[in-house]
């Protein structure tokens, strides 16, 4: 494990328009009490859906997430390993001295099924239909990678994630049990 240091900036009460203004041009995760949606960062800028109460949006290089607080406002935070991206609207905050990263990943339900626009179509007859930027070939997993840092605790020496990054969708297979 390599140090890394993340940096951090955040800004209270905004509502989700105005967090937007200040997110990466990448993919927005968007939670509402009604669904889940994938789209990329300009459309949800242009056209959110109705009552979205959580955000996260990366590109790769940065993150932004947002939560509603209360009235339609919440509080944003913008994560990094380089502060040259944070923004400048945003109060720069403690920076994460991480002792090194793993990277990781959710595997996401069911399997490649159509690709069209440079977004595939995730099956599963239980959980329904998923699209997710990126062309996977049919019949491929694919899962949300991340990027966790490692820190240490200072009184006792135990290593724990302090925090973690979405990074990006890509192929992926799931873990195999291997009989004993």
């Amino acid at each position: 494990m390599t140090g890394t240091v993340l940096a951090v900036a955040g800004r209270d009460d905004l509502t989700f328009a105005e967090a937007m203004e200040s997110a990466p041009d990448g993919i927005a995760l968007l939670t509402t009490p009604w669904r889940y949606a994938v789209v990329t960062a300009d459309e949800a800028r242009r056209s959110p859906p109705d009552g979205v109460f959580e955000a996260r949006v990366f590109d790769g290089r940065a993150e932004l997430r947002w939560l509603v607080d209360t009235a339609g406002r919440g509080a944003a935070v913008v994560l990094s390993e380089d502060p040259d991206v944070l923004p400048a609207a945003f109060t720069a905050r403690e920076p994460l001295e991480a002792a090194g990263t793993v990277e990781g990943g959710y595997l996401l339900w069911g399997k490649a099924a159509g690709t069209s626009d440079g977004w595939t179509t995730f099956t599963r007859e239980r959980i329904g239909r998923l699209r997710v930027p990126g062309e996977f070939p049919a019949g491929a997993h694919a899962a949300l990678t991340t990027r966790e840092y490692i820190a240490r605790d200072p009184d006792h020496g135990n290593a724990y994630i302090a925090e973690e990054r979405l990074v990006s969708f890509e192929v992926s297979e799931p873990l195999r049990r291997e009989k004993a």
